[in-house]
């Protein structure tokens, strides 16, 4: 029985909608940790490691580095992009996703 199947007023967010949530906490993570190393402090133990969550909920857990390469160009250069507003966090994280789940697509079509 899932959470959906009970009598509960809460609707549960689908799987897309979580996933563009993570992408969003990971960009703004991504770009406070990336500030703290050029201010010359390395990266922290305590910064979230979102990836694999992410990468497996789009498709992405083939576990090649090529894959995590891709992915990880992808965060990085969005995270660059975000502000200090909520909408721009949104934004990126929806572009995020359509390029992951473009390039889980091409993936499919090359097989």
């Amino acid at each position: 029985m899932s959470l959906q199947d009970r009598n509960s007023p809460m609707k549960l967010p689908s799987q897309t909608e979580v996933t563009i949530q993570l992408i969003g906490e990971e960009l703004k993570s991504r770009k406070f940790f990336n500030s703290l190393t050029r201010l010359g402090l390395d990266n922290s133990y305590y910064q979230p490691n979102l990836d694999n969550l992410i990468m497996a909920y789009v498709g992405l857990h083939d576990n090649d580095n090529r894959t995590f390469d891709f992915y990880y160009s992808v965060i990085e250069r969005r995270s660059e992009l975000i502000n200090k507003n909520k909408e721009s966090v949104i934004e990126q994280a929806l572009e995020v996703y359509v390029e992951l789940v473009a390039e889980v697509r091409r993936r499919e079509v090359l097989k």
